[in-house]
């Protein structure tokens, strides 16, 4: 059966967002996280419907559009890890390419 687990940084954004939203406006917070529980029971029933980008510098991970947010996610086996969100407006994050690193090795995470 498949799962969905959530990375240690989209938690924190997820936390970070929903308070944002619920100091401004408390049906913004409760929309943004309803639109993430149906994400993530799409996820389980449709896990290939992200696409590839080439901002993403982690082959094999995936991006999903959810109205104003970049959900990006990766799957291996039963698993599908929500990597990161952040509002589009954003810019996206840094990160130097390690060309020494193994993608591959689960060790490596």
């Amino acid at each position: 059966m498949k799962r969905i687990r959530l990375s240690a940084g989209a938690k924190a954004y997820i936390k970070s967002e929903a308070q944002y939203l619920k100091d401004r406006s408390p049906a913004a917070a409760l929309r943004f996280l309803d639109d993430l529980n149906r994400l993530k029971t799409n996820l389980l029933l449709f896990p290939q419907m992200g696409f590839s980008s080439s901002e993403l510098p982690i082959p094999g991970v995936l991006r999903f559009v959810m109205g104003d947010y970049l959900v990006d996610y990766e799957t291996a086996g039963d698993l599908i890890e929500i990597r990161a969100i952040r509002h589009g407006h954003q810019r996206p994050p840094v990160q130097p390419i390690d060309d020494d690193f193994d993608y591959e090795d689960d060790n490596s995470r």
